[in-house]
């Protein structure tokens, strides 16, 4: 059964794209066929993220608005099989300045985009923006899983709370996905010299379980520099690839300790 996955923060920057990117890499790898969507309408990256150059005629806006099918707005990854991407416009569409969203991104059009895909992936991945529009609303009612994305600092930590709370109440009467923190750029060192909070505060403030914890990866910051797939980069030995393989790992179903194979220098229990 096709599962869909939302990845949001309500804060930008945090790496909502990059881990959007890398989750359907890895899933794909692993045997899944996996869309990935760019929901990002005004500042579109996922397509440099991934890598991928050529780009369908049509973007989510169209194949959401019934312009063209939805095949139409989707390309697949060469280098990965099970792997396809569709974009978000290259401009903001211009009906959007003449028109309200709510007219555009209706329950209607937004519930026979999502039934049009579901029988055809495993995995949906939709890559948010961090204002909430129209778009992001109407698929936060679709979604079986939320990933809140948050780095290891004060301010992203208080967004994904409001970020986690604003999507039960956008869930209106419709049912609550499963919403888990993904905590990006862990500093270990921080937590162990007292000067940033552990895991378990971080738990405690945004109230969310963890999906996963990516220790920050200077090698992955420089890979994606210079549009090197990470999985590759070093042979897949990075600790942010390692990271990512674990929540990968967790969302199909499978039980994985904490930054289990990944070295961070400090011992895991001074952590917490």
């Amino acid at each position: 059964m096709s599962q869909i996955i939302l990845v949001t923060s309500f804060k930008g920057g945090v790496g909502k794209t990059t881990v959007s990117a890398n989750i359907a890499v890895r899933l794909a790898q692993i045997g899944n066929k996996v869309l990935v969507c760019d929901c990002d309408l005004e500042s579109r990256c996922l397509d440099i993220v991934l890598g991928i150059e050529n780009q369908p005629l049509f973007n989510i806006c169209d194949a959401v608005t019934g312009r063209c099918d939805v095949s139409k707005a989707i390309i697949g990854d060469e280098r990965y099989d099970g792997l396809f991407f569709m974009p978000a416009p290259a401009f903001y569409p211009e009906a959007f300045q003449t028109k309200d969203t709510s007219d555009i991104f209706t329950k209607e059009n937004v519930s026979t985009f999502i039934d049009n895909l579901l029988p055809h992936y495993d995995y949906i991945i939709f890559d948010l923006p961090a204002r909430p529009d129209m778009l992001y609303r109407r698929l936060i009612c679709h979604s079986d899983t939320v990933l809140v994305v948050s780095l290891h600092t004060a301010t992203s930590i208080r967004a994904a709370e409001k970020t986690a709370i604003a999507i039960r109440e956008l869930c209106e009467n419709n049912k609550i996905p499963d919403i888990k923190l993904v905590v990006n750029g862990f500093k270990a060192t921080d937590v162990k010299n007292g000067d940033n909070i552990g895991l378990y505060g971080i738990i405690g403030k945004t109230g969310l379980p963890l999906a996963g914890v990516i220790p920050f990866d200077s090698d992955m910051v420089h890979a994606q520099e210079l549009g090197e797939a990470v999985p590759g980069y070093k042979n897949g030995r990075l600790p942010f690839w390692k990271a990512i393989c674990n929540i990968c790992k967790r969302l199909e179903g499978t039980n994985v300790k904490l930054l289990d194979g990944i070295k961070v220098g400090v011992s895991k229990f001074r952590l917490c």
